[in-house]
């Protein structure tokens, strides 16, 4: 060969695009709810209020303001319901969506955990081809689910033992003696089940690496860069694993976990992050350290690295989310009684809704009826105090809720219409203006009649033990399924579609509900009432005004913020996404 020509080829050979192929990045993510990730696209905007974070938000989305696609980054995420029976695998382009997905875990869920983050500044900085391979499951303890092959069977702590060993019959929690080998054997069953999930799952995708990264190099092979571990809300709350909140055995079971994995794995010096549970700030102190210390190990030295999530805590939503809760009590509640079952007139909040129609509400009369389940499918196999259902009305009541129905013949009284004694939360119901019968579903009529229809916004006022539809004029327009064990009238605001089918003049209102089932008691009971009313546009505001003693307009913008619990870092997305750069920017001084 010439020299020219072998300079040709040489050339050739060194600019090829395989020749410069990197091996492919990939990072493996496990944990429980916290790593599944439960921020919804919906706080976004709150991680640009601050200054600090305003930047992220940029690295977050594309310029039309939808949530970021990563062009190098794909995902394999494996999750499922609480117990893991019906795992799936989520696939595809890192982008919002990959976080929490509950029962469908194929389906993107609109919410963000930290791989969200993590992903886009691992591409920043890395600019190749990259795995994420995500492994997440709702309410999972490093002690059972996740424990490692190396840790050894479950073992109770001797306080615990020696409480047990007291109580052979068995009381608050601990099983009785014959029950014992039972909760043992249920616990090594248990034991490690998730932990064995995940390493087959990563050695699943790592068998085929481009069936989820379509631009994987097979002679450029992969590497396994790094591991993220963020867990650890059902250890901290388990008295009986660790009494007196020792939690010295989590931090011996981190350790375990942190060497099966790179033992399974085959990566004796696999990277590793551990992201210290930071819910409720700086508190858990105790569990805190606890997760930090296999880092100091000597072993550990310079690749598994401890990051605190705690700085991340928002205090701003905080402090709001009690006041949430007194707030969302107040507007959730229409009416409250006294402890005789008497409307409580003092309340501070009552006056801002006025009752729509005449005759008010207390002076109206209703005709009811009371009828049982016939039809064999309709009848309960097994009582249940919580179940609702629709059942086949006798003939002739089919049509029990349209306006022309002949209800002269059904019983007259006011309301409420009760059973038995409702007695809960201080407060007792036990003499009704009209009874319920025996009946165990209640069809009720009232009419009314409406001069103006002049309110800013209406909502329904209703007291009920169990669940029930609501109809006005003949239209439905509110059905609840549940139950609920409080003796108050709730609020419902109503709809466009529902407040369209209010009218001047008369008005019929119908309602369907059904009594509560209570094995331990041979009485049932129930009370049902149903009231619109009407709020105009200058009393809306007076009420607002007011509530701001409640929620301040700061504390509502914090919770803009927020989405979920706060086991869940509020769901914020300002928090998984400070998390994700962290546990990115951990790790990157450990690549090769």
């Amino acid at each position: 060969m010439k020299p020219t020509a072998f300079l040709t080829a040489a050339l050739l050979c060194v600019l090829s695009p395989t020749s410069f192929a990197k091996p492919l990045k990939v990072f493996i993510l496990a944990g429980q709810s916290n790593m599944e990730g439960h921020a919804t696209v919906s706080t976004f905007d709150y991680i640009g209020k601050d200054p600090l974070t305003a930047p992220m938000l940029q690295e977050m989305r594309q310029p039309d303001g939808t949530p970021r696609i990563c062009d190098k980054v794909w995902m394999s995420y494996l999750t499922g319901p609480y117990d893991g029976s019906a795992n799936g695998e989520g696939l595809g382009k890192l982008t919002a969506g990959f976080g929490a997905r509950g029962d469908q875990p194929t389906k993107d869920g609109g919410k963000i955990g930290p791989e969200f983050t993590f992903g886009i500044y691992m591409e920043k900085a890395l600019q190749q081809p990259i795995l994420l391979i995500k492994t997440a499951w709702g309410g999972r303890s490093l002690n059972t689910e996740f424990r490692p092959p190396s840790a050894g069977p479950y073992k109770l702590p001797k306080e615990i033992q020696d409480q047990w060993d007291k109580h052979p019959q068995g009381a608050h929690g601990i099983p009785q003696a014959e029950d014992r080998k039972k909760w043992q054997d249920e616990k090594d069953a248990a034991s490690g089940v998730f932990y064995r999930m995940m390493v087959d799952h990563v050695k699943k995708v790592l068998a085929d690496p481009k069936r989820v990264c379509p631009e994987y190099d097979a002679q450029a092979g992969y590497e396994l860069a790094g591991f993220v571990w963020l867990q650890g809300f059902n250890d901290l709350v388990d008295g009986q694993t660790y009494p007196n909140q020792n939690y010295d055995e989590y931090a011996r079971l981190l350790s375990h976990f942190i060497r099966d994995v790179r033992q399974d794995l085959s990566a004796p010096k696999l990277p590793f992050v551990i992201g210290v549970l930071g819910v409720d700030g700086d508190k858990n102190v105790n569990f805190r350290k606890a997760m930090a210390a296999p880092a100091a190990l000597p072993e550990f030295q310079g690749n598994v690295l401890a990051v605190d999530t705690a700085p991340f805590w928002d205090h701003d939503i905080a402090a709001a989310e009690p006041k949430q809760g007194e707030y969302n009590n107040i507007v959730g509640t229409a009416h409250p009684l006294k402890k005789d079952g008497a409307l409580d007139q003092d309340w501070k909040w009552e006056s801002y809704w006025k009752p729509v129609g005449k005759p008010l509400p207390e002076e109206r009369i209703w005709r009811f009826a009371t009828v049982d389940a016939t039809e064999q499918r309709d009848k309960m196999e097994k009582y249940d105090g919580r179940r609702f259902r629709d059942i086949a009305l006798p003939a002739g009541m089919e049509q029990w809720y349209m306006p022309d129905f002949d209800d002269r013949k059904w019983t007259s009284g006011k309301a409420p219409i009760g059973k038995g004694v409702w007695d809960h939360s201080g407060i007792k119901l036990d003499k009704f203006p009209s009874t319920w019968g025996n009946g165990e579903f209640l069809l009720m009529r009232t009419t009314f009649e409406v001069d103006e229809l002049n309110c800013d916004a209406y909502r329904l006022a209703v007291l009920a033990r169990q669940g029930f539809h609501i109809y006005l004029n003949g239209q439905k327009i509110h059905t609840y399924i549940w139950w609920q064990d409080k003796p108050q009238y709730g609020s419902i605001v109503l709809e466009k579609e529902q407040i369209q089918h209010l009218k001047k003049g008369k008005n019929v209102l119908a309602v369907y509900a059904n009594d509560q089932y209570d094995l331990a008691s041979p009485d049932h009971y129930a009370a049902m009432d149903v009231r619109i009313e009407g709020i105009t546009k200058a009393d809306q505001e007076k009420l607002d005004l007011a509530l701001e003693e409640v929620l301040s307009p700061k504390d509502r913008e914090a919770l803009k913020g927020a989405s979920n619990g706060g086991y869940h870092y509020f769901g914020s997305a300002k928090i998984f996404a400070q998390m994700g750069k962290a546990f990115a920017e951990a790790l990157l001084p450990l690549q090769k």
